[in-house]
């Protein structure tokens, strides 16, 4: 019996390098009466980058709350690295998530934020790590400032900091773009075209649809909880002529 084997064997999350990034088959959720997704499936595999699109309500957030084991689908299968992502902190390790909402505590520092976040990742930075993380997003300035404090802009981007700390393979995105004035939506898609070139595999919720065609190779779209487009970007029928050059934004593919 091989190691590997033997994990499953235990009831352990398996981490599998040479799986899918992301295979989630006949997946649905219900919330009460209401179905937030339905039969959905999708496969994403490494260095993708995948732009999840849909109107308020089609399931675009539900989908990563469940990719990231905030909440169960109530039917179907949901793997990440070839495992169950509520079984193991190993499979965690491997992703990052921006949630819509920061979920930052407001009462810490941007330094003390970090520090929490690396214990929860099992990691055991030095000040100095942590400090270079916040001088990556521009927060350099304000590492003993209570997050209370803050700006959105600011916040998104001690919460990117958080997302991205532990140097995950898998980075998912919802709504990035939220709340932020022109200046913070730059600095987002210049952050975005950096994990790009690191080769990380990114799948990212937005409304921003000209910016999402422009920044990804795949267009995944929602609707009522059901996929109605799954194909490359430039196929999406909602894609405007010049969506690169239309938001001002220049893409190596």
């Amino acid at each position: 019996m091989t190691d590997r084997e033997r994990a499953a064997g235990n009831g352990e999350a398996v981490f599998d390098p040479s799986a899918p990034v992301v295979d989630v088959r006949k997946v649905s959720k219900r919330y009460a009466r209401t179905w937030a997704l339905k039969n959905v499936d999708l496969t994403v595999r490494r260095g993708e980058l995948v732009s999840l699109l849909g109107p308020n309500g089609s399931g675009k957030s539900t989908l990563l709350r469940i990719l990231t084991a905030v909440t169960r689908p109530t039917y179907g299968d949901v793997r990440v690295f070839g495992a169950a992502p509520r079984d193991g902190d190993e499979v965690r390790r491997h992703f990052g998530i921006l949630p819509a909402q920061t979920y930052l505590y407001g009462e810490l520092t941007a330094l003390e934020n970090l520090r929490f976040a690396a214990v929860m990742y099992g990691l055991r930075p030095t000040k100095q790590l942590l400090l270079d993380a916040l001088a990556h997003v521009g927060l350099a300035h304000v590492p003993d400032a209570q997050v209370r404090t803050f700006s959105s802009g600011m916040r998104k981007r001690l919460a990117l900091a958080r997302a991205t700390l532990h140097d995950p393979e898998f980075v998912m995105l919802d709504e990035p773009y939220g709340a932020l004035d022109v200046e913070g939506i730059a600095w987002v898609d210049r952050f975005i075209i950096e994990l790009r070139e690191t080769n990380k595999t990114l799948v990212i919720a937005t409304h921003e649809i000209g910016r999402a065609l422009a920044l990804c190779d795949r267009a995944v779209a929602l609707r009522s909880g059901r996929i109605e487009f799954d194909g490359p970007t430039s196929e999406y029928r909602g894609a405007v002529s010049g969506a690169t050059e239309a938001v001002g934004l220049e893409v190596e593919r």
